[in-house]
């Protein structure tokens, strides 16, 4: 198995077990590779004030348990 497909494997489970994340990895130019990852949804408003309220509700969804679709 190459390493580039037990790669995207590991990260196929990862964004299975994780819904509602970004994951992906980035080679290192010395090997390896770095995992990252950040919540969803991507939020985009006209405002900082009408921001901050999506970003509550984001919050108050996911400590609901409200996973965003993806």
């Amino acid at each position: 198995m190459s390493l580039l497909h037990s790669l995207d494997m590991n990260l196929a489970a990862l964004k299975n077990k994780h819904p509602g994340w970004r994951i992906w990895y980035v080679p290192r130019a010395v090997g390896g590779v770095v995992w990252c990852a950040v919540r969803e949804p991507t939020i985009n408003t006209d405002t900082p004030e009408h921001l901050s309220q999506e970003i509550e509700m984001a919050e108050k969804d996911h400590a609901a348990g409200i996973v965003p679709e993806s």
